[in-house]
């Protein structure tokens, strides 16, 4: 059953199209994105690996929970892209000889693509 819309239901969903936070954040964010991952792409990387990729970078060996929570990741997303990097080589996630669970660290080959990536993030200007 369809419902008829009132003229003041139509401006309030446009008032709300134009204005939302939320949704031009959003809009803003996917713009970002792209353009990030255009510059990136020719490294094998993009923008989320990146920004992964750095902060274990920044802080040496890292628990995945400590990473998961500095960067408000879900377990699940930072699990499958720490794999991501793991299975390319940019990080290697061992044992933790002081406590449960594991450590995340950057590799040499991670770090030598952060030195190649972080010039090309200087490049952006929107």
């Amino acid at each position: 059953m369809t419902r008829k819309r009132t003229s003041e239901f139509e401006a309030d969903v446009a008032r709300v199209a134009r204005s939302c936070l939320a949704s031009q954040a959003r809009r803003l964010s996917r713009a970002l994105t792209r353009h990030y991952n255009d510059r990136l792409r020719p490294l094998g990387l993009n923008i989320a690996e990146m920004n992964l990729l750095v902060a274990v970078a920044a802080t040496g060996p890292v628990q995945p929970a400590g990473l998961a929570r500095a960067l408000d990741l879900e377990k699940s997303t930072l699990s499958r892209n720490l794999q991501r990097l793991a299975d390319r080589g940019w990080v290697v996630v061992r044992d933790n000889p002081e406590d449960r669970g594991d450590l995340v660290e950057a590799t040499r080959s991670g770090e030598r693509l952060l030195e190649q990536a972080i010039p090309l993030l200087s490049l952006i200007h929107i």
